[in-house]
């Protein structure tokens, strides 16, 4: 569940769907490994849900990272033709 920004400097609290950016990122799915971290095999991917609020979104997106997590990381500026 969406509860705050996914920027972790960042404090917004997630209310309404009408402020900030929801992003649907695809993350792998690993199998547990003893005592519950990620292991190796991969099991399937997982659709999961971040949210950055109005003034994060405006210079963050959310990737997933070489680990296969989910990151926020500066977005791509926008190039004019």
């Amino acid at each position: 569940m969406v509860t705050k920004c996914a920027n972790a400097s960042c404090g917004a609290l997630f209310h309404y769907l009408r402020s900030g950016k929801l992003f649907p990122v695809d993350l792998p799915r690993f199998s547990s490994g003893s005592g519950g971290e990620r292991g190796g095999k991969l099991s399937g991917r997982s659709d999961e849900y971040f949210w950055l609020c109005d003034q994060c979104c405006a210079e963050l997106t959310v990737v997933v990272d070489g680990s296969g997590r989910a990151a926020v990381a500066k977005a791509r500026a926008s190039r004019s033709g």
